[in-house]
């Protein structure tokens, strides 16, 4: 068991968009069934994931509207850095191979856990904590008059600073701005948001009652949605189940539909998730790392980690650098810790040029 190649990793040409970017998210769960979305860009969700609750989490808007997601939706979004850099030397690789190991052993706090934390402990006044990979850049925008953000503006930025020189990550720009006032909701906006609350309640509890506490679920305009395993003899009974209740409480005109994911794979991506979002915090707080994107996919028999670096298929020392990228993720997977994790789970590291050719092969 363990680490695999693979020579070819297929690519999908770039979807046409459309002109309503409501048609174009409604069709993203049909096209991820079909094997239509870009492989190496399945994992990012999770990195935009948390800057987005963190955001969520400081809105006095989003506090009163409930955020309902079907998360097992693979991101559609792959994370780019447009800017090249200079391939360094087999050497200068090699000697920061142990630097990067120790970051993986350590097990740092997340970054944007640690901002927020620290703009709380301050008691700095903020709606809005972003850390970014397209560009590399760290965002917060402060609330208040324009003399409060003139007054804290720098000493934000140093804060910021402070914890990154400590965590030795250097590969990221600070943005600090002043947060623009937020339009309140209308009276049939927050009328939507509390049926829906109302909804979701009902469709949790009967979900509940069938043995399911945490499943991803969504309501759109006239649809519900939730994830069952699909191994779940009682699907169809569930959907009516759900069915009757909103039509016994007169909610209006909803469809129900089901999506249906693997027990085991989605055991195996549970497990995954610590470890891949610490080979990814790694690879791209520091840009001597040349890391432009990485993502995972768990579609197949074994978890596949995609690596999308700067350096070009055509530099002298692009296979070094790729090869030293996989080894050292080897090595922190192979470790007792993180082995204990992975219970035996096959998985590729596939470290790409800028071009999209696999340079470890």
């Amino acid at each position: 068991m363990g680490s695999k190649r693979e020579k070819n990793i297929k690519d999908f040409s770039e979807w046409q968009v459309p002109g309503s970017i409501e048609t174009f998210i409604g069709k993203l769960p049909e096209r991820y069934s079909e094997g239509q979305i870009r492989i190496e860009a399945e994992g990012q969700m999770d990195l935009e994931w948390r800057a987005f609750q963190a955001d969520l989490k400081k809105n006095s808007f989003f506090k009163k509207k409930p955020v309902l997601a079907v998360l097992s939706l693979a991101a559609v979004i792959m994370l780019f850095i447009g800017t090249a850099f200079a391939l360094p030397s087999v050497a200068q690789v090699a000697a920061k191979i142990p630097i990067l190991n120790l970051l993986f052993e350590t097990e740092k706090q997340p970054l944007m856990e640690e901002l927020q934390k620290a703009l709380e402990d301050k008691g700095y006044k903020w709606d809005g904590l972003g850390v970014g990979v397209q560009p590399r850049e760290i965002s917060v925008r402060i609330v208040g008059t324009d003399e409060y953000y003139d007054d804290v503006k720098q000493d934000v930025e140093e804060l910021i600073q402070r914890i990154l020189m400590k965590r030795n990550d250097n590969a990221y720009t600070i943005d600090i701005s002043k947060s623009e006032p937020v339009e309140e909701p209308s009276e049939a906006d927050l009328d939507q948001v509390r049926e829906q609350h109302k909804i979701s309640e009902d469709v949790l509890e009967i979900l509940a009652e069938y043995g399911y506490t945490q499943t991803g679920f969504g309501i759109q305009e006239g649809v519900i949605e939730f994830n069952l395993p699909k191994d779940e003899p009682r699907i169809e009974e569930i959907k009516k189940a759900v069915s009757d209740r909103i039509k016994e409480k007169q909610f209006g005109d909803y469809s129900v539909k089901v999506r249906t994911f693997n027990r085991a794979k989605k055991e195996r991506e549970d497990r995954w998730m610590p470890i891949f979002n610490t080979i990814a915090d790694g690879l791209t707080a520091k840009a001597e790392y040349k890391v432009k994107g990485i993502g995972y996919t768990n579609k197949y028999d074994y978890f596949a980690i995609y690596i999308t670096t700067n350096v070009s298929i055509k530099d002298d020392d692009a296979k070094e650098l790729a090869d030293a990228i996989e080894k050292t993720i080897d090595v922190y997977l192979t470790s007792e810790k993180v082995k204990n994790s992975i219970i035996g789970d096959d998985y590729k590291i596939i470290v790409n040029s800028k071009e999209g050719k696999q340079l470890n092969d």
